[in-house]
């Protein structure tokens, strides 16, 4: 009787096995699906993680040393104004350092631990940077998240779309890109020229920077 009884539980499970089968080859299918598209997903992130890297590594400034790093925090509340990096003063990092991306200026170094450091962007309203404009030189500042460049001559032949790089006045290294001239306005009394400057690094969205370093 137990016998009977367990071929016919054998005969129904291979039943319901026979009866469910188009929906477990679908389930089987739709993993081995999730499974090529999560896989295709990670190698497209390591692909452009890859390249980013490679331009960033082709970074070439004469008498400076480029640390690399990867961003380790940004923090929601400060998101224009700041950035952690997981390098500091036991790798080379020191307080008013240039930091650029593959594509320009990021920042400057605002403070510095032992193994990471605080990186002050361009849309901080308390950074100040000494830039230039063709022949024309002036300090780069922030209001309002917008990246402005102040104290420029009224007389200085500048136009929409000029570049602006660092001035190699200052311990920064000169002649790196940060951006370009987007609007041309004069202060409220009419003596100066105040530039509005679109970055030509994506402030929103940076994963690894190279710090610029004095040689010691």
């Amino acid at each position: 009787m137990i016998k009977k009884n367990a071929y016919i539980i054998i005969l129904l499970i291979l039943y319901l096995l026979f009866l469910c089968q188009d929906h477990l080859l679908g389930f089987l299918d739709n993993t081995d699906n999730l499974m090529s598209s999560i896989y295709d997903e990670k190698l497209t992130y390591y692909q452009n993680e890859y390249e980013e890297m490679q331009k960033l590594l082709s970074i070439e400034v004469l008498d400076y040393q480029a640390i690399y790093s990867k961003v380790i925090l940004r923090d929601i509340y400060a998101f224009y104004d700041e950035i952690t990096i997981g390098k500091g003063s036991y790798d080379g990092v020191s307080k008013g350092d240039l930091v650029v991306n593959e594509k320009g200026v990021i920042g400057l170094v605002k403070s510095v631990n032992n193994h990471t450091s605080i990186v002050e962007l361009l849309t901080n309203s308390n950074i100040e940077l000494s830039v230039k404009i063709n022949q024309s030189y002036g300090i780069l500042t922030s209001v309002d998240n917008e990246i402005i460049v102040k104290n420029v001559k009224l007389d200085d032949e500048i136009k929409v779309g000029d570049f602006v790089t660092t001035s190699g006045l200052t311990s920064v290294p000169g002649e790196i890109l940060v951006g370009k001239v987007s609007e041309i306005k004069t202060d409220t009394l009419g003596l100066e020229y105040i530039l509005e400057v679109d970055a030509v690094a994506y402030l929103q969205d940076i994963s690894y920077v190279a710090v610029l370093g004095e040689v010691s």
